[in-house]
């Protein structure tokens, strides 16, 4: 989080196209009133261009001017989609993207008349007083094509990352029996036209080499997209910040080829999207327990930024009908991920959505935050409006805080990701196409459920160095290594790192081909021990000591490592001494399984405790620990305790202070202070503390 900065607090604003001044106007003064500083809002191509050259942002001007006479910030989002007359010109080209949800920007026949609808829109909002962010691309979604100019960019990448054919043939082998066809004798050789038949021939209905390299390319090709945008802003407007909000924190962003790690390096700020009707169908066996995935969700948007700006930048504010999983977030569920997101350091958050009027059948009269019928106010409203005024109040304080730095990582595997997409992909029977997400899921849940702050890390980034930032690095179901990060991840051992794994780590390299030795790449003599057997489980789950195996288990060979747990005379954990480090290797899908089964307090409890004996400390410690979920922010004059109660009944948090403080306040009423805050909480209740110091 950026000191200085105030937390933004807002909504999606649709504009009304029967909206004159009067009804925008009106709505802002509710906005500013429901203490709300920021808006988002979409320009969309087609109602500023209805017809090829012809521009209207009229009632975009209006809103612009309506914002700033009352104080309100606004986020401006590119409406990608084609407008009417492009699309029919795209279709008598013979070119139809309708399939997608946007349509291939590496086509020039979309790329230059979209280049100049975004050229011309920051051209004529950047002098706005009310502009503060331009959304470059609302949930980026970038569908695998293989039309010539994408061909043509993937042969550039392919060119990149090989040195020469022979090292492409290695690579793909001709398992994917792509080389049966004319095969080229030189990278030079490589054209669209081999690729397209390549991938035709070799792609049914199997996970393959050239697939797995092909979706690696899309999410850099997504990036490049990204960039591209982000660039053509720039070189008109280099004041205000770039933005996007991809979609997924609980799918697998391979699909539509989102790598979220990249686009936070690309762009000033980014967020996720928080919608539970969507996406809470991930949640555990527990159905009303959903504050672990709303941390997880804006925990992932913090790691995604990278010491940028993050926000949530959708979340479902109101009622859903027309959809599989039915919900409603109550007031609770708006004041607990408000808090919290304030208190593990985003930027702000934006509702989906201020007020619904459209027709389309998904949102008739749903996700509103107020009422959609006539704009009045609502519980849910009312808790974000007592927020808001619970951090006006605070503004100075809250502006120099920032939140406790984590000491744990958590692996989320771009590779492994891949991997489990394509094999479900492949074959759509499997149901595991989101195993190593899950799995980390299950593995963020454990270390919550203790207090831990922690981040979620990529492979670039521990190629790159970022591992001497923590204490503890955690391997969920990682399947996929490449050599450069097990040496990098054994580095971080020998040095002192302490390293948890499981579900059979590092089994295939960056090209999905089996090791012959399992962990790969020298990880064996890092964990003390190399696998013997590996079997599914017919009991599907099972214990390994204090922890619950799921699905498989994989048998042990000790080197240099001793068990920790096993059956049969066969080894199931392996605890290992590394240089100045020391690992754990759990021989089954641990992870994975406090997502799948719920939850599991044995496991849960070891698995943080590792994290505890090797120096990290919770970022409270408050009793009942399993009952509260807490976030800490600390500053010069003060420090910030979010409480929330989990349960359905009234509790009294009993935190332990390593600091004594003059005085604590709950709503501006200062109480005493000292070394134990003592706080009673109503039933899913969460409050904010400010701890004045000395």
């Amino acid at each position: 989080m950026n000191k200085n900065k105030p937390f933004m607090l807002g909504a999606m604003y649709w504009l009304n196209p029967n909206y004159g001044v009067r009804e925008i106007e009106e709505d802002m003064r509710r906005i500013r009133d429901n203490n709300f500083n920021i808006i988002r809002s979409f320009i969309w191509w087609e109602k500023v261009e209805p017809r090829k050259g012809v521009w209207d942002f009229r009632q975009h001007d209006i809103l612009l001017e309506a914002a700033d006479k009352f104080g309100i910030k606004v986020m401006e989002t590119f409406g990608l989609y084609l407008p009417l007359w492009l699309l029919k010109e795209l279709l008598e080209k013979g070119i139809d993207d309708r399939d997608k949800r946007y349509p291939c920007f590496d086509r020039p026949e979309v790329a230059v008349p979209m280049e100049n609808f975004v050229r011309r829109t920051v051209e004529r909002c950047k002098d706005a007083p009310a502009l503060a962010i331009w959304n470059l691309w609302n949930e980026p979604n970038q569908a695998p094509c293989t039309c010539p100019s994408t061909l043509k960019r993937f042969t550039e990448w392919l060119k990149a990352k090989y040195p020469d054919i022979e090292s492409l043939r290695e690579a793909w082998l001709g398992e994917c029996q792509v080389f049966t066809t004319a095969c080229p004798e030189s990278l030079d050789e490589l054209t669209p036209e081999w690729l397209a038949d390549a991938f035709e021939f070799g792609s049914r209905g199997r996970a393959t080499p050239i697939q797995y390299d092909f979706y690696e390319f899309n999410t850099e090709n997504l990036d490049r997209n990204m960039r591209w945008l982000r660039d053509t802003v720039r070189s008109i407007d280099p004041a205000h910040e770039t933005h996007a909000n991809p979609d997924h924190p609980t799918f697998n962003g391979m699909e539509c080829g989102l790598n979220e790690w990249k686009l936070g390096k690309t762009l000033d700020s980014i967020s996720v999207s928080l919608h539970p009707t969507h996406y809470f169908f991930f949640r555990e066996k527990q159905p009303k327990d959903f504050a672990p995935l709303y941390l997880h969700c804006i925990d992932s948007a913090r790691s995604w930024a990278q010491g940028r700006d993050a926000w949530v930048g959708e979340f479902q504010a109101g009622t859903t009908y027309y959809h599989q999983f039915k919900f409603t977030p109550s007031p609770e569920d708006i004041t607990h991920t408000l808090y919290h997101s304030l208190g593990r350091g985003l930027r702000g958050v934006l509702f989906w959505e201020w007020q619904s009027w459209r027709s389309s059948m998904m949102e008739v009269g749903e996700f509103s935050l107020r009422r959609a019928h006539d704009g009045g106010p609502t519980e849910r409203s009312e808790a974000a409006r007592l927020f808001g005024a619970d951090i006006r109040a605070n503004a100075e304080i809250l502006a120099r805080a920032v939140p406790v730095k984590p000491e744990v990582a958590i692996l989320a595997s771009v590779n492994t990701r891949n991997l489990t997409f394509l094999q479900h992909r492949s074959k759509p029977h499997v149901t595991e196409g989101d195993d190593h997400n899950r799995a980390c899921y299950g593995c963020y849940k454990a270390l919550n459920h203790a207090h831990i702050a922690l981040n979620y890390i990529t492979e670039c980034q521990i190629e790159e160095g970022v591992l001497n930032q923590y204490k503890v690095l955690y391997l969920p179901h990682v399947m996929v290594m490449s050599k450069a990060v097990a040496d990098k991840i054994r580095e971080f051992a020998a040095n002192g790192g302490a390293i948890w794994a499981d579900g059979r780590c590092a089994y295939l390299d960056e090209h999905v081909f089996l090791r012959h030795m399992i962990p790969g790449h020298g990880l064996d003599e890092m964990f003390g021990c190399r696998e013997a057997d590996f079997v599914a489980a017919r009991d599907t789950e099972f214990r390994l000591g204090s922890l619950r195996g799921y699905m498989f288990r994989q048998y042990l060979a000790p080197t240099t490592g001793e068990t920790l747990a096993g059956e049969n005379g066969k080894a199931l954990i392996v605890r290992n001494k590394f240089g100045k480090g020391e690992t754990l290797l759990a021989g089954s899908c641990i992870s994975l399984g406090l997502q799948r089964l719920g939850s599991d307090e044995a496991t849960m409890n070891a698995m943080a405790e590792f994290a505890f004996h090797h120096g990290v400390k919770p970022v409270l410690n408050v009793a009942p620990s399993a009952e509260i979920e807490c976030s800490v922010m600390h500053g010069p004059d003060a420090d910030v305790f979010i409480l929330g109660n989990r349960t359905q009944t009234s509790v009294t948090a009993r935190v332990e202070l390593e600091t004594s403080y003059t005085a604590f306040a709950r709503n501006r009423v200062r109480r005493n202070g000292g070394t134990v805050l003592e706080e009673p909480l109503a039933p899913e209740e969460t409050v904010m503390i400010i701890g004045y110091k000395k």
